[in-house]
């Protein structure tokens, strides 16, 4: 819910109105992500003068945003609920705050926490905090024994005009010299990192006219750049149904492939992924299975590496020690490997199955991941035979 509205006059001629909205609390889902900040968690504390009534095992701690303190005490008495108390008009006294929200959930032995508090921000604005904390007797994660994690879930929604188009973005917390926005350019509710980031403080271009985006004490200022550059391509439309884009390129072992022609009459998952790549490798039981049971029925899979330079005789032994005997193009560029923009590609692993006939893209990662990926090929080729 908006609960404030700020409007930022611009200085220059050629500046712009950025119309700041703030947002209590759900600026994590609409940035699409968030980074954790630490809060130590100590036995004692200077900063109490009124504790809340009944505490047995209290550990105390502080949220910091800049230049910004609210305290916090989190009491996890042994076998008993814990329970979390934050200072969210910063008086020190924890009596007269609003609640603050503070479960616990148990796998394989082990106790999650998680939660939130809100946080006095003055200007009548109270932001919510997310937190969370790991199993203090998790000796996976020791060094979090004494640690609470938590981030911004209130920000702000930022609207401002690039030439003639109107366009949103929001920040969670306080916009930064560092942030970066994601701006759905093309409204499809999925984030480009590559092409459709604004970095405060560095120019571009979305619309014809080069911008930047930057942040004082007096809040943000959008105005043209001295320089010019190109116009960011929108990020390709690689929904279900869409046609993927063609390609040639030598291959791994010296051949050449010309996608999608190259595998006319059958389908194809593209397969982004690197030997450094953690979940690839964790999927690799799932993409062989399907590969041994389907290939001979018109199964095939194109691997394209992200491994840096240099790794051409690693990966051509990763491919021998894991039987892995579909073809695979390797560039040595890493994240800057051309298939890897072509493709607006942000993380790995990334899949796309496309039929080989007319380049349409049958499937995306959320079908392609995971012990069901064989049955979801199989189903897949008995549709292909049945058109």
């Amino acid at each position: 819910m908006v609960t404030a509205l700020l409007l930022v006059s611009m200085l220059g001629a050629d500046s712009q109105t950025v119309e700041m909205k703030f947002t209590p609390s759900g600026a994590t889902a609409k940035v699409g992500g968030y980074r954790p900040i630490r809060a130590a968690l100590r036995d004692t504390s200077d900063g109490v003068k009124q504790a809340p009534a009944g505490l047995v095992a209290a550990k105390y701690g502080e949220l910091r945003l800049g230049d910004e303190r609210w305290g916090l005490i989190l009491d996890e008495p042994e076998g008993k609920p814990a329970s979390l108390f934050v200072d969210t008009n910063g008086d020190g006294d924890y009596t007269n705050d609003p609640p603050a929200n503070w479960k616990s959930r148990k796998t394989n032995g082990l106790t999650m926490y998680n939660g939130s508090a809100q946080i006095d921000l003055g200007d009548d604005r109270r932001g919510q905090i997310n937190l969370y904390r790991f199993d203090p007797n998790d000796p996976r994660r020791a060094q979090l024994k004494n640690t609470l994690l938590f981030y911004t879930d209130f920000g702000y929604e930022l609207t401002f005009r690039l030439d003639d188009e109107s366009f949103t973005t929001f920040v969670a917390g306080d916009l930064q010299p560092n942030s970066r926005l994601w701006v759905d350019r093309d409204q499809n509710g999925r984030r480009s990192s590559k092409r459709e980031m604004i970095s405060v403080g560095k120019p571009f271009n979305f619309t014809g006219t080069t911008y930047v985006l930057s942040t004082g004490k007096d809040g943000p200022s959008l105005a043209q750049a001295t320089e010019n550059l190109p116009v960011m391509p929108l990020p390709p439309d690689l929904s279900i149904g869409k046609t993927a884009p063609e390609f040639k390129m030598a291959t791994l072992d010296r051949g050449v492939v010309a996608f999608p022609q190259s595998y006319a009459g059958r389908i194809v998952m593209l397969d982004f992924w690197a030997t450094w790549c953690g979940p690839c490798i964790a999927e690799l039981p799932n993409v062989k299975k399907a590969y041994e049971d389907w290939h001979d029925k018109g199964f095939d899979i194109l691997g394209i590496s992200f491994d840096r330079e240099g790794m051409e005789e690693k990966l051509a032994q990763f491919l021998e020690k894991h039987d892995m005997p579909w073809q695979q193009i390797y560039e040595g560029k890493g994240w800057n490997t051309s298939l890897g923009e072509t493709y607006d590609v942000s993380g790995i692993p990334f899949v796309l199955l496309v039929d080989g006939d007319s380049g349409q893209i049958l499937a995306t990662s959320r079908q392609l991941r995971g012990p069901g990926l064989s049955d979801f090929i199989g189903k897949t080729l008995d549709e292909k035979k049945g058109e």
